[in-house]
């Protein structure tokens, strides 16, 4: 079994599952927008899941679920 530090943390873990479903969720409220605005660039819909992204990641800094302090395999 071995102890990864942050960086290996950082490396492998992706990704945490609130920051997945902020993205999804921002994405999904811009594409509603990007359509009732007739716009076909998705640039809403790219701001929206960059936008759910980086509240997700706070959120799991916040918490401690994005980068413990060690992970044991």
């Amino acid at each position: 079994m071995k102890e990864l530090n942050l960086i290996e943390v950082e490396q492998v873990s992706g990704a945490g599952a609130i920051m997945d479903a902020a993205g999804a969720l921002g994405a999904g409220i811009g594409a509603v927008i990007d359509a009732i605005n007739h716009d076909l660039t998705q640039s809403s819909q790219n701001a929206g899941q960059i936008l759910g992204e980086n509240i997700g990641k706070i959120v799991e800094t916040h918490l401690g679920l994005h980068f413990p302090g060690s992970v044991h395999f």
